[in-house]
């Protein structure tokens, strides 16, 4: 008899994700970007994970977006990038695997606004001076975000699309 209850879970738990198959996709299209960096342009999609903004792909392209910073970048093409940014007050430290490559002195975020758009930007320095910036629309949702991800002053760029 316990076996027969076995079969009868697992046939019940089938039988759910029968149904959840059934079900309408999702609309990920709502959580569509576009990351550009360097030459390389592909569409990943926003999930919500404890660390911030997880934006990812089937290409194992991934970007982690705490809120302000990008923090990891893997991926983007035939290199297979593999980048960690981290921030200890205003210094912010570029590592390619384990090894560090760079470190910028950061700013605070300034927030600028005009005509309804808002836009925070960050100015940082190593040998150049660069900004970072963060758009958000009226509506108060991030509509692109581009910052420098690695020693060669290389900008990576999202771009909510629709």
């Amino acid at each position: 008899s316990i076996f027969l209850s076995g079969c009868t879970i697992q046939s019940r738990q089938l039988n759910g994700l029968l149904e959840l198959i059934k079900e309408p996709p999702m609309d990920l299209s709502a959580k569509s970007w576009l990351v550009r960096f360097s030459d390389y342009e592909s569409i990943v999609y926003a999930i919500s994970t404890s660390q911030g903004i997880l934006f990812s792909n089937n290409f194992g392209d991934q970007v982690l977006f705490d809120g302000w910073v990008l923090r990891k970048v893997e991926g983007m093409g035939p290199r297979r990038l593999k980048m960690s940014i981290s921030d200890k007050k205003n210094i912010r430290t570029f590592k390619r695997g384990d090894r560090i490559v760079s470190i910028h002195r950061c700013d605070q975020w300034k927030l600028q606004k005009n005509l309804g758009v808002v836009r925070y930007t960050q100015y940082c320095s190593d040998k150049h001076g660069y900004k970072n910036s963060i758009l958000v629309k009226e509506d108060g949702n991030i509509s692109v975000i581009r910052q420098i991800i690695d020693e060669r002053y290389t900008a990576l760029t999202l771009t909510k699309l629709n």
